[in-house]
């Protein structure tokens, strides 16, 4: 924490390195002159330094300001770089483009506690397009007695424009005018016009500079009354109402509905804003005079007060309620209440037919960032004369970073065209916190449908319901490839196992030449070993899963025959599902009971681990697989052509996973004859794992598990038996 252990000079002159320091903690990443763009550091090097030259010039001149705004003014007048709602005006015009939609701001209060001391101001911003922004305000100060009225009235002009994406400026025209009576007889009455000017720079979301100039032509009145009074002295015609005034003003967020600002022109002002769920805020700020702070130590017992000042916002919808508690260093405390209305003439020219969200498996979440119909789908109509630009975004919050944009500047035809109706598949990008859902989570997903009309951008935001299902759920009717999913090779675990199976060394006779075979039967003998069994799925029977009885309604059929087209990853998202084991999870388990599906992937990804290439055998009710030897078809080895499969000129050995608990001869003579009969019957498909990676992320959870250890003894003896069955089978 940086302490204010300086004379005034060295106050003034180390503020803006004190800034890039607080700006360079860690709060929201690290902060560089190279995490910024040249502009952007060319920008803030020019404030500090217009302030060192300049700043002390017009902080000599500042009087007779008129601060107003709740919000502002509750933040401790640290307004200039925020400027973003309905006090933009007053605080900094170069922050009307931030408004986004049209706004109208009251406010009354009387000030310090007395009565007849009253300040009003009202103000009406309207954006025209999404760079230019008009508007206009009034402020008023008065004081009325028995005997003694005057008011300042000051009714401003104001236009904003967005000169790049990250810079803006704005005008103000002002006409003044002030008036005072003493026991009903007119004292003095005068008017004039003055200038504000501003400018504002957000090189990020996170922070902003800003620059206000208020009153740069020394605002001058003119008197209504003659130029000598009754004894013929001149009387002066003319009058400073407002001196020039210079304010710089920095904001920065480090979390997202965290804002912190600090302004300094003849005072420095600090303020702070807490948002909650856009619905509350709180926020204060304190205010001290420059060049009356003493430093920390000294003997001078002469010190001006810190103003102090709270706040907070109620927002219900499109209404706001503002308060703020101004603590006056001499005189009464003020409070002060304001209400914001936002609206906007917005016709809307784009209807949303419907919007269909599907439930997300989070198994295959990487799959879901590529837009497709399976994730969910928006169908929109045009009612526009002329063809739009629409843009779409998905965000679902704390799943996933940020929105993510799934089209942009797609053409929607005008109305009456046969295309004036647009179907448009939706995306999500998630991140890693959706492996740590240990159930299923029904959540909101917001759209955001994005258009320019009369040259603004136009916005229309929806929320649906949807199902996330928890990883390891699947879902699959029409094909298996996306059980590849569940096939990871790189997986340490599985990797270290099938390595360490494979490197069993047993006498092998003359059958070294097919390595590929004796290391998927030592691997499939190592997983007996460990009490594997085959169970079906009683309670979620495959069939049932698979398709038999399955209605394609139009919206699927609409689906199919998209995703054919487009060749689209497809998964069924429909149900029922089943909750499948990962390959880690089962190595992990003692006397493991799976089904077909679950061994499937589990023996397939050990063989993949020492690449050994396989297929998935699809019969419909059942799957098994297959893994490629290195034997040509005309070996002349002594193997049945009938337990050998021939696929891309490649010999295969088909191995049933039903018949773990048995010897790996058996399995592979089991294998041989399903996929015989599933080719005569016709229900015979294949899914090759290495081509169907192409389409679907495979990926394994970040468990941590302790290493799977092999019993040498117990897997060497069953190796060597089914080493024995092999040698005869090759001999007969």
């Amino acid at each position: 924490m940086i302490k204010l252990r300086l004379s005034v000079a060295n106050f003034f002159h180390q503020l803006p390195v004190q800034l890039i320091v607080i700006l360079g903690s860690p709060l929201k990443g690290n902060f560089s002159r190279s995490a910024l763009n040249p502009v952007s550091f060319l920008f803030s090097s020019l404030i500090f330094y217009l302030y060192f030259m300049f700043g002390n010039i017009y902080i000599a001149r500042a009087d007779n300001q008129m601060p107003v705004g709740v919000r502002p003014l509750g933040m401790g007048s640290s307004f200039t770089a925020v400027s973003d709602d309905a006090n933009a005006i007053a605080w900094n015009p170069a922050g009307l483009v931030n408004v986004r939609q049209q706004a109208i701001s009251g406010m009354t209060t009387n000030l310090h506690g007395i009565e007849s001391l009253q300040q009003n101001y009202l103000s009406y911003i309207i954006p025209i397009t999404d760079r230019h922004a008009v508007g206009f305000d009034w402020m008023q100060l008065r004081f009325g007695d028995d005997e003694l009225r005057y008011s300042d009235d000051r009714i401003s002009l104001s236009y904003g424009v967005g000169l790049t994406r990250s810079l803006s400026a704005g005008l103000n025209i002002k006409r003044v005018s002030v008036g005072s009576e003493l026991d009903t007889y007119p004292i003095g009455n005068a008017s004039g016009f003055g200038f504000d000017i501003g400018f504002r720079y957000q090189p990020t979301d996170w922070l902003a500079f800003g620059v206000f100039g208020q009153d740069i032509t020394d605002t001058e009145i003119s008197f209504d009354y003659d130029g000598t009074d009754i004894a013929g002295d001149q009387r002066n015609e003319k009058d400073d109402l407002a001196s020039s005034n210079i304010r710089f003003g920095i904001m920065y967020k480090p979390l997202d509905q965290t804002l912190l600002a600090l302004d300094f022109d003849k005072n420095i002002h600090i303020g702070l804003e807490q948002s909650i769920q856009n619905i509350l805020a709180i926020r204060g700020g304190l205010e001290a005079r420059l060049d009356r702070i003493t430093p920390m130590g000294s003997e001078s017992e002469l010190r001006e007060p810190i103003s102090l000042s709270l706040g907070g916002t109620l927002q219900y919808k499109s209404i706001r309620f503002d308060y703020a508690y101004m603590n006056a260093p001499t005189l009464n405390d003020t409070h002060r209440f304001s209400m914001t209305l936002g609206f906007d003439y917005d016709p809307k020219r784009i209807l949303v037919d419907s919007i269909t969200l599907r439930d997300i498996l989070l198994t295959f979440y990487q799959q879901y960032q590529t837009p497709n119909p399976l994730s969910g789908q928006l169908v929109l109509t045009s009612i526009a004369k002329k063809d739009l630009e629409v843009s779409i975004s998905t965000f679902i919050p704390k799943y996933m970073d940020k929105p993510l944009v799934v089209a942009k500047d797609i053409l929607l035809p005008a109305s009456g065209s046969e295309t004036s109706n647009k179907k448009v598949p939706l995306a999500f990008q998630f991140n890693k916190k959706v492996e740590q859902l240990d159930e299923d989570l029904l959540t909101e997903a917001e759209i955001v449908i994005n258009y320019k009309y009369l040259g603004r951008t136009r916005e229309i935001r929806k929320r649906r319901p949807i199902t996330l299902r928890q990883m390891g759920k699947v879902a699959y009717r029409e094909k298996l490839d996306p059980m590849v999913a569940f096939i990871d090779p790189t997986d340490p675990v599985t990797k270290s196992f099938a390595l360490s199976a494979s490197q069993i060394t047993v006498a092998n006779g003359n059958m070294i030449q097919i390595s590929n075979l004796l290391n998927a039967m030592k691997i499939y003998e190592a997983l007996s070993s460990r009490g594997i069994e085959y169970r079906s799925d009683d309670s979620l029977p495959f069939q049932s899963i698979y398709g038999r009885g399955y209605v394609v309604d139009e919206t699927t059929s609409y689906t199919q025959s998209l995703l054919s087209a487009a060749d689209l990853w497809y998964i069924d998202v429909d149900g029922p599902f089943k909750k499948m084991r990962y390959p880690r999870t089962m190595l992990g388990t003692k006397k493991l009971v799976a089904d077909c599906d679950e061994l499937t992937v589990l023996y397939s990804t050990l063989l993949e681990s020492i690449d050994i290439r396989t297929k998935i055998v699809d019969l419909g009710e059942d799957t098994f697989l297959m893994f490629e030897t290195n034997l040509n078809p005309s070996s002349d080895l002594n193997i049945k052509k009938r337990l050998v499969v021939h696929d891309e000129g490649k010999s295969w050995i088909p191995v049933d996973v039903r018949a773990f608990g048995s010897s790996f001869v058996s399995a592979w003579k089991a294998g041989a004859e399903a996929y015989e009969n599933g080719k005569i019957q016709g229900e015979l498909k294949l899914v090759d794992v290495r081509a169907a990676w192409n389409t679907y992320v495979r990926m394994h959870p970040q468990t941590i598990l302790d290493p799977v250890s092999l019993v040498d003894k117990t897997v060497t003896d069953q190796i060597s038996t089914s080493m024995s069955e092999l040698a005869e089978m090759f001999n007969n």
